[in-house]
């Protein structure tokens, strides 16, 4: 995870193989950083990974989850290969009551222009 303090966005990128246990630790992680701070905007970036093993079921657990980010703040997820951008459509779908402000992409640049970002500047968190 990085975070853009210029912007005010925290990025979490998923690479390689992702499973339903990394996908819900990943939020779990996300949920505990922003916790302890002012609200922010998110994107999530699935661009690097090469194995996409998340069930519906997971994403349906999420979708039912209080969201990360909270009320008010754009998030955006990066989902440029069909079938991941479907799935995280879905969650999209399942989760537009409590998550309104959410969009699903396929580019970066295109997270970066709906959150109105010329040159982010992401440092990694400790």
């Amino acid at each position: 995870m990085e975070f853009d303090a210029r912007n005010n966005i925290l990025r979490g990128t998923l690479e390689g193989r992702v499973t339903d246990a990394i996908v819900l630790d990943a939020y779990a992680s996300a949920a505990r950083y922003v916790e302890s701070r002012p609200p922010c905007r998110g994107i999530t970036d699935i661009s690097r990974v090469t194995k996409f093993e998340v069930s519906s079921h997971a994403i349906r657990k999420l979708a039912q989850s209080a969201p990360v980010i909270a009320a008010g703040y754009m998030r955006v997820i990066v989902a440029p290969q069909d079938f991941r951008y479907g799935m995280m459509r879905m969650f999209q779908m399942l989760s537009e009551k409590s998550r309104p402000e959410l969009h699903v992409v396929r580019t970066m640049d295109e997270a970066y222009r709906l959150l109105q970002v010329e040159s982010p500047e992401f440092s990694p968190l400790s």
